[in-house]
């Protein structure tokens, strides 16, 4: 076989090779990529970012140098793992000639991959240790570089240029939140990250770096990986409301639940009923809780870009149908962001609980509602998405802050309500929570939300081990003397 067949064969594959990743190709990806690679499908308008479209030639994901076309591993890995948060799944379940003959495949879209799919990965070094020190360097190259200009000062993708960031395909995209290190689709090692910077994002506002010495770009590594807690997100399915005996004060703000546990909790597009939310600005939640004798306490914080405080919003507000041809609408101040907590109306009896989108006609919710455009929260009832009555303010205090990226929301409201919900010590109480995104234009039922989960209010006062331990051990102990003079009394005319 000439040697020139031989190369491309290692390039592009056999003709098998291609077929067997066409079949694969037709049956898992062309729905979302296109029969022809193009991203022509009936599914590219319900994913931001949208599918890949492979005859572009360009390729986010490589060990490459930025505008070079990826190596076949980088293809796989790809395929592989996912890309996390996006329409992409992961594909764990293929085998490495899967994986090959599908990479093969995928280059037959792009012609040049011919002459130009030759290429070798960059030589990426081994991460050294990481240190505080080196994180505390990389701060400041975090500012030399205006990394903060997209990415905000504390990285939470709310930097002065992230509301206008757009990718090579004039689509809006959204600034890397830095301190959610799951959500990094090149994957969220140091070693990952390194990568990252080393050969940039083609087609997105992200450039390569060669920061030197290199140090200095491990630094600023290090201090990308300090913004974040954790390379999973670690997201609860209870959040434990922790009893005090102080007055809930809420002009504390945040140090009012210093000694609460956090519960993050992920949130999704609601995509069910009309007024769907295909791609929501926010995609998790943090939930904390504090509760006394006479009231309790809930605490939300989230990450946004923006802090949309014009405009108004409302569980009331019709949103339009959604419409896969329309330009994504973003921006403008007739829409604010505001976040809601949902409870059952009642306490529920066994498992049974209010459909999640704004109850039903058999079970109503209690909708703890904040426009954060306003100074007050509302409440509503709701028995489905269509049927939702403002019922005052159901006894509720309300204060709010916006800073750096993150939105802190607190609401108060007594434990007990006649006829309603009450908050038992000791009790499992239901709970979700809806936000609506203003810079994303969600109101009405275009909004994220999450499933049912469970706030838990822990007992004030927890019984010392002490007083069962010991009584268990003088009942034992009087068993077993009763045991002995039992058998001295028996055995005692026998001896």
């Amino acid at each position: 076989m000439p040697a020139m067949l031989l190369a491309q064969e290692k390039i592009l594959g056999t003709e098998a090779q291609r077929e067997a990743g066409k079949k694969i190709y037709d049956q898992k990806c062309a729905q979302c990529h296109g029969e022809q690679g193009d991203a022509n499908s009936v599914a590219t308008p319900f994913f931001r970012p949208q599918p890949r479209n492979f005859t572009s030639g360009i390729f986010k994901f490589r060990t490459t140098a930025s505008g070079e076309l990826p190596t076949h591993e980088d293809l796989k890995r790809s395929i592989k793992n996912g890309m996390p948060y996006t329409g992409m799944p992961p594909w764990p379940e293929f085998s490495d000639r899967q994986l090959s003959d599908l990479a093969f495949y995928i280059k037959s879209f792009y012609p040049d991959f011919g002459e130009y799919g030759d290429v070798q990965p960059l030589a990426l070094p081994k991460p050294p240790a990481y240190s505080d020190a080196s994180a505390e360097r990389g701060r400041a190259i975090y500012e030399e570089n205006k990394c903060l200009d997209c990415h905000g000062n504390l990285g939470r993708g709310d930097g002065k240029s992230a509301p206008t960031l757009k990718d090579q395909w004039n689509q809006p995209i959204r600034a890397a939140d830095l301190s959610k290190r799951w959500t990094f689709r090149g994957g969220p090692t140091r070693a990952d990250i390194f990568r990252t910077f080393t050969t940039g994002l083609d087609g997105s506002p992200m450039p390569s770096y060669n920061i030197q010495p290199p140090e200095d770009q491990w630094a600023l590594v290090d201090y990308v990986y300090s913004l974040g807690q954790s390379d999973q997100p670690n997201y609860a399915t209870m959040a434990a409301a922790k009893g005090i005996s102080e007055p809930i004060d809420l002009s504390r703000g945040k140090a009012l639940f210093d000694n609460a546990e956090a519960a993050l909790f992920p949130l999704a597009g609601q995509v069910i009923e009309p007024g769907r939310e295909f791609y929501p600005g926010v995609n998790a939640i943090e939930a904390r809780a504090v509760y006394n004798a006479d009231e309790i306490a809930i605490m939300l914080t989230w990450h946004t870009m923006t802090a949309d405080t014009l405009g108004h919003n409302s569980p009331l507000l019709p949103a339009p149908p959604f419409d896969p041809q329309a330009p994504l609408a973003q921006g403008g101040e007739e829409f604010s962001d505001a976040v809601a907590v949902l409870l059952p109306s009642k306490t529920p009896e066994g498992v049974e609980k209010p459909y999640f989108m704004f109850g039903d006609s058999k079970n109503a919710m209690d909708i703890w509602f904040a426009d954060l455009a306003k100074d007050s929260a509302e409440f509503f009832i709701g028995r489905g998405s269509k049927s939702i009555e403002p019922a005052g303010n159901g006894g509720l205090s309300l204060v709010s802050h916006y800073e750096e990226g993150e939105w802190s929301v607190i609401f108060k409201r007594s434990r007990v309500r006649e006829g309603g919900l009450s908050f038992e010590e000791g009790a499992f109480v239901p709970v979700a929570f809806t936000i609506w995104d203003g810079f994303n234009r969600e109101r009405g039922n275009k909004r994220g939300l999450t499933s049912w989960y469970y706030l838990y209010l822990e007992p004030m006062h927890k019984e010392s081990p002490l007083a069962p331990m010991t009584k268990s051990g003088l009942l034992t102990l009087v068993v077993l003397l009763g045991i002995v003079a039992f058998a001295r009394i028996k055995y005692s005319g026998k001896a």
